[in-house]
């Protein structure tokens, strides 16, 4: 049997602590202790009590997810580490995850296409992937997200241009050094090897004056 031992207010909150003689059970609102008869000294078996702790458990996970997403967004991976790492067992973070994910709370797709639109300003297609990548966004979804923002090579060959002039500004390009040093740059930043010979080609091609 499981028997209630203690319901107190949790904080400054209008959640409640419902303690058993194993300690903590779970949080929940007044509505929830009232649905459920949640009371000090109250009795339920295992098999009546474990659906309502996995439904206060939910609960929880949901509010907690919430109040993350409502500072920041994340991915689903991300959504369900950070619910975990504040005490949210397994199965109810995922099931919050889930819930929050059916109400369009949280989109893998539009938290990826945010992300690979703000870092093509500033890096190549390889390094937009692997950022998704380390945010936990999956792979059909990157290989979707990167088809719509990289889909206009005249816009890919005009930003590679600039930060190759800039990069290669004061700087002798017949040295084999200096030039590996400004194609380097470029491979890090996520430009492939072929997008960087093409731009310097088109550097060679305009005339450094006209490019920087």
């Amino acid at each position: 049997m499981i028997l209630i031992t203690q319901v107190r207010p949790y904080r400054r909150t209008k959640l409640f602590e419902v303690y058993s003689e194993t300690g903590l059970e779970f949080l929940a609102n007044e509505k929830f202790l009232l649905d459920f008869s949640i009371r000090p000294y109250a009795e339920y078996s295992e098999e009546e009590f474990e659906p309502i702790r996995a439904r206060a458990l939910l609960l929880d996970g949901i509010r907690k997810a919430v109040d993350i997403l409502s500072r920041k967004d994340y991915s689903k991976k991300e959504l369900l580490r950070k619910l975990k790492e504040k005490g949210i067992p397994e199965e109810a973070a995922i099931g919050a995850v889930c819930y929050m994910e059916q109400r369009g709370y949280q989109d893998d797709y539009r938290y990826a296409k945010r992300l690979a639109e703000l870092g093509k300003q500033s890096y190549g297609r390889a390094r937009v992937e692997q950022m998704l990548y380390h945010h936990g966004i999956e792979r059909d979804t990157v290989r979707e997200v990167l088809e719509e923002v990289f889909q206009n090579d005249e816009d890919e060959h005009e930003k590679i241009d600039r930060i190759f002039a800039s990069a290669a500004r004061g700087k002798d390009l017949t040295d084999p050094a200096a030039r590996n040093k400004v194609y380097a740059k470029l491979v890090r930043l996520g430009y492939s090897s072929s997008a960087v010979s093409a731009a310097f080609s088109r550097y060679k091609s305009a005339g450094k004056d006209e490019l920087d």
